[in-house]
């Protein structure tokens, strides 16, 4: 499974974590350094999740699986 959380690194090379991790096994990570820039809206996928779960669509708003595969097929059918 993959999954993408924000670090920092430090000129030493030093990597810090900005939010929980939990790991059953010694794991591997790939790093991508991003420019320094403006952290006034650093997200938090946890804050997001716990947004999505705190505000569901309502009841009429969601599709069936069905509904769901239908329009992935349809979408699929129209790219020719």
């Amino acid at each position: 499974m993959l999954r993408t959380v924000e670090a920092e690194i430090s000129t030493d090379g030093t990597v810090t974590l900005l939010e929980p991790v939990e790991v059953t096994k010694t794991s591997r990570a790939l790093v991508t350094v991003l420019e320094n820039g403006d952290r006034t809206n650093r997200g938090n996928a946890n804050r997001i999740l716990e947004f999505l779960r705190n505000n569901r669509l309502p009841e009429e708003s969601r599709r069936s699986r069905e509904e769901m595969e239908a329009q992935i097929l349809e979408n699929r059918n129209s790219w020719d």
